[in-house]
């Protein structure tokens, strides 16, 4: 692998790493989530007894989001080589953002002795809709 190669991977991650490092509001964040098409499904546990506009949570998702959107942009322009070190890389951050998300804590702070267990997945829904003709 060339120099240059390696300067681009390192370049886009300097990228991601600004963009991760200078998050908008939380508003925006959620705002983006949104567009992200993020969709949370409960798996057992009574998802209303949480709060799930924790700012962690967002946080959290958006730059899921954001390494993902750079990821989809990205891995195809690389050469073989390339990628393996790219999907390495996005692997390792991708984990981190992972446990981030598993540490979140969602319980709502008026319910202290609440021992409700909730397990939910999180999701990005890529359906494709057909359009009429």
């Amino acid at each position: 692998m060339s120099k240059r190669d390696n300067h681009d991977i390192v370049e886009i991650f300097n990228k991601l790493k600004k963009t991760l490092g200078a998050k908008p509001t939380v508003e925006k964040m959620y705002e983006e989530i949104r567009m992200m098409r993020f969709k949370i499904r409960p798996i057992s546990g009574d998802i209303s007894l949480f709060q799930l506009k924790s700012h962690h949570l967002i946080e959290t998702l958006w730059g899921l989001g954001k390494l993902d959107e750079v990821f989809q942009r990205e891995y195809d322009k690389l050469g073989n080589q390339q990628k393996e070190v790219f999907f390495s890389l996005f692997d390792n951050l991708y984990h981190q953002l992972q446990n981030q998300l598993s540490k979140v804590n969602i319980q709502k702070e008026t319910r202290p002795n609440l021992t409700q267990v909730l397990e939910m997945e999180i999701f990005k829904d890529i359906s494709t809709k057909k359009k009429a003709n």
